[in-house]
This record gives structure tokens, C-alpha cells and sequence, in this order.
């Protein structure tokens, strides 16, 4: 059996280091026609061209061009219900988005289809109300409105709905 001997050199080999971007963006680019950057860029960034609040339910599929009209169509999911109407009443800004992001007309349509699978993404936002004292006057009132109920828990529950019926006639 032959013994293989391995040389390993002292120098540093940092020098010979590439990003890999510059390695397989050339390699790519010859496999890849514009039409996929655009579909890559759009599924790779979706959030950042549309926002938070329409990628929590629409989800992209693909992009499709169309060779006789020289068109390209976005293809799109969204749960089923509202979602859909909403987003074909968006279309135009959706659009607006898109083109925005890449300088130029890159999605000419959107073609949006229900998918009873999906469930959207969307988080309820909390709202702090601001509470709503009564003013001393007001309070003086329900407590001589309620002063002659002996049954304290009754006595309780009018006052609170006497303070919501002041507070909801203010305006």
C-alpha cells in the first residue's frame, strides 16, 4: 500500500477568499432570466414591499410573464373570506408597491385565488381606552340615585351602569 503524503502550507490563505455572491451570481445569471429575479425578489422581500399588515394575509405564489403581451402577472393566495375583495380594492396600490420597489413596471396584474388552508397572520393590536372619571357633580348624583337601594351588589351594578350612561351621553 502507498502512503500519500499531504502538504499542508504555512501561509496565510485568506488573501484567496470570495464572497460567494461573486462565485455564483455568474453562474446563476446564465440560468436565470429576468422573470426569476423579479419572482425571487418579490417572494424573498414580500414583506418589505407591501408591509406588515397585507403580507399577514396575502401570500405570493409566483410571477408570470407572459410573452405575447409582454406582461407580467403576480400570482397571490389569501385565506378565505374578506381577504380578497379587500385585496382586489388594494390592487392598484399593490401595484403602485411593487413597481415602486423595483423602479419600473415589473408586475403589470395580480391574479388572487382563496385557499381554505391558509389562516392569516394577523395579531390583534391592543388599544388602551382612556379611562373616564366621573366629575365630583356626577358622582354626587348616582350616589343620591342609588341611596335608597339596601341590597349593596344591586347598589353596585347601577352605579356602574349609571357611570357608563353619564360617560356614553357626554359625546
Amino acid at each position: 500500500m502507498k502512503k500519500i503524503q499531504i502538504h499542508i502550507s504555512e501561509e496565510p490563505h485568506c488573501k484567496e477568499l470570495e464572497s460567494l455572491g461573486s462565485v455564483f451570481i455568474p453562474l446563476i445569471k446564465d440560468v436565470m432570466t429576468a422573470e426569476d429575479f423579479v419572482e425571487a425578489d418579490i417572494l424573498l422581500n414580500w414583506k418589505d414591499i407591501v408591509g406588515q399588515e397585507i403580507a399577514a394575509y396575502a401570500y405570493p405564489i409566483k410571477v408570470k410573464y407572459d410573452h405575447r403581451e409582454n406582461i407580467r402577472t403576480l400570482y397571490m393566495e389569501v385565506p378565505v373570506g374578506g381577504f380578497a375583495l379587500e385585496l382586489q380594492h388594494k390592487e392598484e396600490y399593490l401595484l403602485e408597491k411593487i413597481n415602486v420597489y423595483f423602479g419600473y413596471k415589473a408586475v403589470h396584474k395580480i391574479n388572487i385565488s382563496q385557499n381554505i388552508k391558509l389562516r392569516p397572520q394577523i395579531k390583534p393590536v391592543k388599544v388602551e381606552k382612556e379611562e373616564i372619571k366621573l366629575s365630583d357633580d356626577e358622582k354626587k348624583y348616582m350616589e343620591d340615585v342609588v341611596a335608597d337601594i339596601k341590597d349593596e351588589k344591586l347598589k353596585e351594578i347601577l352605579t356602574k351602569l349609571g357611570e357608563s350612561v353619564i360617560i356614553s351621553n357626554r359625546g
